[in-house]
């Protein structure tokens, strides 16, 4: 794909959220620090763009940011940000800060807060930072603020999910929302916390009622929350669903937390069912924690596949190719193409849009019976059936098992096709043997 290779990422559209920040009140930048940040993970390309965002509307367009890589999670050196370039350099070891600059010299030092601060030891340090004439180094302020006796690095405690978490969680959801997925509207969350889906029960007729608990903070404020089932016919248990923000304790508590919960169950899957909210698996890129954490943990990957989107709406309505052959389809609802005189020539399932999203499952072939011509034509009948039944963008899912080098991804990307992520799901064998049941 075209963004294998570029050293450009662009930025996935979140939804519209204000990054916890505090600012020297003057901004005269004639103390130590000229404010504070407290950041909900150690990525980068999730954070950065909430920040940027955040201060563009207090400072003016951000055009670089200097921080400490080493407490971050891998990223590239660029980023896309609302179609602003935005160059993301080392700070040259200073810890514990992010410089950010409007012009070649005009920059604005701010504190960074480690994500799994409790949360009164961060706001006393934002205090601090934010303090004009403070005089105190970034490294000392968190030193100064931390409790004697730290104790654990977060009070949480896990709970059921109760109504009143509904904005919250939603919030959870939203932040790791995956450009071309449907928002999670509160109706849509309330259906899969009872275990039900008007549009697709059938699902859910398998899995007993699910569970879905949230994890809270000292203060009663919800870091993360997950969703899980037992599978009536062979008792193997589910995670539907988990978010936690890409903060590690959070991530880490959360399924340690599900697997003991699960700990009769013969298997543990994860992250490949369609009653979950968003993708039927985990897009590994976007949630690199959680990805690491269920490794950890000892799941082992299953199916993947590459998440397409192609967003224009310009369609070439080419001539039909007579060798493509469109049957009606129930599951799911929309079309089966296939070739009318080689069915291992290539195969696609075209989903019957959702609103203005249309969804296309590529079935293709190994590269012995790869044909160009044909994947070009079958590939721009189905854009062209979703166009004119009301689809203005297409996600395409594509079996993560063919290589990049594979004839159809260049057949992708001519139709204007765009890698988001890897999908991935996961299980776990021998959960029985885990401590006893609570």
């Amino acid at each position: 794909m075209p963004n294998h290779d570029m050293h450009l990422s662009p930025v996935a559209p979140q939804p519209p959220a204000i990054a916890r920040v505090r600012l020297e009140p003057t901004l005269t930048r004639d103390g130590a620090l000229d404010g504070a940040w407290w950041p909900y993970s150690t990525d980068f390309r999730r954070e950065l763009p909430s920040l940027v965002r955040t201060l563009d509307t207090l400072l003016g367009p951000i055009l670089r940011v200097r921080l400490d890589l080493a407490a971050w999670d891998d990223g590239p050196a660029h980023l896309m940000v609302d179609g602003r370039f935005l160059r993301v350099s080392d700070s040259m070891g200073t810890a514990d800060t992010v410089r950010l600059v409007r012009g070649d010299q005009d920059g604005f030092m701010l504190l960074v807060v480690p994500p799994e601060t409790a949360a009164s030891t961060a706001a006393a340090a934002m205090k601090t930072a934010a303090r004009t004439g403070n005089t105190l180094s970034a490294t000392d302020i968190l030193t100064h603020c931390r409790p004697s006796d730290p104790g654990p690095a977060l009070d949480i405690a896990i709970r059921p999910y109760d109504p009143s978490d509904q904005t919250a969680v939603l919030a959870l959801v939203e932040a790791d929302h995956l450009p071309g997925q449907p928002m999670c509207s509160p109706e849509t969350l309330e259906e899969a916390i009872r275990g039900t889906c008007r549009r697709d029960p059938a699902p859910w007729a398998r899995l007993d009622s699910p569970r879905t608990e949230v994890m809270v903070d000292a203060d009663g404020q919800v870091l993360g929350a997950v969703s899980y089932a037992v599978r009536r016919d062979d008792g193997d248990g589910l995670i539907l669903w988990l978010h936690g923000r890409e903060i590690l304790v959070v991530v880490e508590a959360l399924v340690s937390h599900v697997l003991d919960e699960l700990s009769g169950s013969r298997t543990v899957h994860a992250f490949e069912s369609t009653v979950g909210l968003g993708p039927s698996a985990l897009p590994s890129g976007r949630r690199p924690v959680t990805r690491k954490v269920m490794e950890h943990a000892g799941f082992s990957s299953r199916d993947s596949w590459r998440y397409l989107r192609r967003a224009t709406t310009e369609v070439r309505c080419a001539e039909a190719c007579p060798l493509v052959e469109t049957v009606r389809s129930t599951v799911p609802p929309g079309w089966w193409l296939r070739n009318r005189k080689d069915d291992l020539a290539a195969e696609a399932v075209v989903q019957t849009p959702t609103g203005d999203v249309g969804v296309l499952w590529w079935f293709g072939t190994d590269a012995l019976h790869a044909d160009d011509a044909f994947e070009r034509a079958m590939l721009n009948e189905a854009v062209t059936l979703l166009h004119r039944n009301g689809a203005s963008e297409t996600i395409l899912y594509a079996d993560g098992k063919q290589a990049d080098g594979h004839p159809t991804w260049a057949v992708f990307d001519e139709a204007g096709f765009v890698e988001i992520d890897h999908l991935v799901s996961y299980a776990k064998e021998g959960t029985e043997s885990r401590a006893v049941r609570r």
